[in-house]
């Protein structure tokens, strides 16, 4: 369906960084972080001035491509220095269906929250919809603040004698109070004896939140965790209960809401032996040497292990997660295995640890809607009026309480049938090859230019910044002709250069702007008619992009309804429009238009361009 690839150099690896940056889930397939190539060049060795250690390739991975032409115009070029790796990120949905042999394509079982129609030439799993083997859950949750007032405080006693119990155990006393000493609203203090009490202040202009260097928080979900943090310590010291089935693996991984963020993570086997490692995308990882964690206690009670461990707030190395006591909320993964050592698990879920003040008040607040599908949590970023409209349109991507089809329901091994449809076991060996096509580089001289300009990657999303968004579909009885569904985005082009590190890459500043020499929209096949790109200052359209749907007349790349969408391209070479200057703050505008005869979830409409700093 996708891809995404690297090649790297002799003296680079791939490095995952999750940054915060709301951005990140829309570029990873709802993953919170992203790859970095990281350098590790030795002193003596220089690559030529402007020629990276690494390149990313994604271009042209829409919408099942054919023949959609991968490359650039004569002297621009990918540059990389000595590459010696190839690494592919594939999204492969498996649509076989291993019972029919004949001619064409003929779709198996579908779950009935395919949009696809009966005769369709595609199959509706492609769209990953939301099955009845998902669960989807979504509540107004609660967190605390350890500075400053809530954004959003509780209103009555009622909430936030409830908001206490939903953030932590359940309060043994609670009260209701007019204190200038305390925070105002809703308090919840923790005593060492374990007791909880619950505080609603009406006090209007209390003092601010905070205070206290000791804190502990509580979650249970697949485990039960319980973390306390000593800041009077020197170094600060980490308390950590974990407490799982004493006879098969369990592990807690920590400020992470999917594997994909490749944690930190503590597993206790079904012996009780302790382990930390860095956790990979669905795969065990590696195990941390040295060991930071020390084991406290391990006692079995009633089939269940409970372990206590401690350790310093600050990891012994990067993959150590360092803990930060002003962080009042830390989102963790956890899992069950079905074997005694450490394996894929039977179980997992995601959950929050919410962290109060010992013995002193914490503000508790309001902290919005949020949302879980299958215990993974939902993140979801539709960016404003006039980013993007899907907000104005009420796209149902944007909202837990409307999310029917797309990248959360279309996890790791998901299953893309109904809970009372039969699994098909067998399996099929799948093919992928990727052909480079390279030329040497010959660096500038003082009499003549480099032989190769390299291309930086620029881009942005008309879906801006959810990742994906649904195609509508159109009122029963609209002619197909006029069943279509448009979306669109007003950007700058200095919004594209999320990726540019001007400290790594001196060449990543421009002066003047960028010499646009490639664009390549994501348009996804059935429904995709056109993406078009204007310069929104002048009017001047840059690129358009229509799809050419095979026919199934020819034996090989011509499957029917499957696309190809050729970019547009600006260069030097005979019938090339010469390269288009953008400046820094020019204004673009994206327009993106699809078929809505039929819906279809999971739709993409990024831009995917190349150009040189001007």
């Amino acid at each position: 369906h996708h891809y995404e690839a690297w090649l790297l150099s002799s003296w680079t690896q791939l490095s995952f960084v999750n940054s915060g940056d709301f951005r990140d889930t829309a570029y990873n397939h709802g993953a919170q972080g992203h790859y970095h190539a990281v350098s590790a060049l030795p002193l003596d060795i220089e690559p030529p001035v402007g020629v990276p250690l690494s390149q990313f390739i994604s271009e042209g991975n829409g919408g099942e491509y054919r023949k959609s032409y991968h490359g650039y115009p004569s002297g621009f070029a990918q540059l990389v220095f000595s590459p010696s790796k190839f690494q592919i990120q594939p999204m492969q949905i498996d649509t076989h269906n291993r019972d029919y042999h004949g001619p064409g394509f003929k779709a198996g079982l579908l779950p009935k929250a395919s949009q696809a129609p009966p005769d369709a030439t595609y199959s509706g799993l492609l769209e990953c919809p939301c099955t009845t083997r998902i669960t989807k859950m979504w509540n107004i949750t609660y967190a605390t603040k350890l500075n400053g007032t809530c954004d959003t405080a509780i209103d009555t006693a009622t909430e936030c004698f409830m908001a206490v119990g939903k953030i932590g155990d359940k309060p043994n006393y609670t009260h209701t109070v007019s204190d200038a000493s305390l925070p105002s609203g809703c308090l919840v203090f923790n005593d060492n004896a374990g007791n909880i009490t619950a505080v609603f202040n009406t006090y209007a202009k209390g003092v601010l939140c905070g205070r206290g260097d000791k804190l502990v928080a509580s979650a249970t979900s697949a485990v039960t965790v319980r973390v306390a943090l000593d800041a009077s310590v020197k170094g600060g010291q980490v308390t950590i209960q974990i407490t799982g089935p004493s006879n098969v693996w369990f592990g807690v991984g920590f400020d992470a809401v999917v594997m994909a963020d490749h944690p930190y993570v503590i597993v206790v086997d079904g012996n009780g032996v302790v382990s930390e490692h860095k956790i990979a995308d669905h795969a065990e990882g590696t195990v941390l040497t040295p060991t930071q964690v020390t084991v406290v206690s391990s006692t079995v009670t009633n089939d269940l292990r409970t372990v206590v461990l401690r350790r310093a707030f600050a990891g012994v190395t990067p993959d150590h997660y360092t803990f930060d006591i002003t962080k009042s909320n830390l989102p963790i993964i956890d899992a069950v295995g079905s074997t005694v050592d450490f394996a894929y698990h039977q179980l997992k879920a995601t959950a929050t640890l919410v962290f109060t003040v010992l013995d002193a008040a914490t503000c508790v607040c309001n902290n919005g809607l949020h949302g879980w599908i299958n215990g993974l949590a939902f993140n979801k970023y539709c960016a404003p009026e006039p980013t993007t409209d899907l907000v104005q349109q009420k796209n149902p991507t944007c909202w837990i309480q409307t999310y029917v089809g797309g990248l959360a329901c279309c996890h790791h091994k998901n299953i893309l049938l109904d809970a009372d449809q039969p699994v098909d076991t067998r399996t099929d060996e799948i093919y992928l090859k990727f052909r480079f096509y390279y030329q040497p580089y010959t660096p500038a001289t003082p009499t003549t230019p480099a032989s190769h300009l390299n291309l930086h990657r620029f881009y942005f999303q008309t879906e801006a910044w959810s990742g994906e968004y649904d195609v509508v579909q159109c009122p029963p009885g609209t002619p197909p002709s006029s069943c279509i569904h448009e979306i669109t985005a007003r950007w700058q082009v200095k919004d594209m250069m999320i990726d540019c590190d001007p400290k790594k890459d001196p060449t990543c500043v421009p002066n003047k702007g960028i010499n646009l020499i490639y664009a390549g929209g994501h348009c996804h096949a059935p429904a995709c008619l056109s993406i078009e790109l204007y310069d929104a200052d002048t009017g001047n359209l840059l690129c358009r992009q229509v799809p050419i749907i095979g026919q199934g007349k020819e034996p090989k790349f011509d499957e029917l309804g499957y696309v190809t969408i050729p970019p547009c391209l600006w260069g030097y070479d005979s019938g090339l429009l010469s390269p288009v200057l953008l400046g820094w703050e020019t204004n673009l505008f994206s327009v993106k238009r699809t078929n809505n005869t039929y819906g279809h979830y999971g739709e993409m409409a990024s831009w995917q361009m190349r150009g040189v700093f001007v």
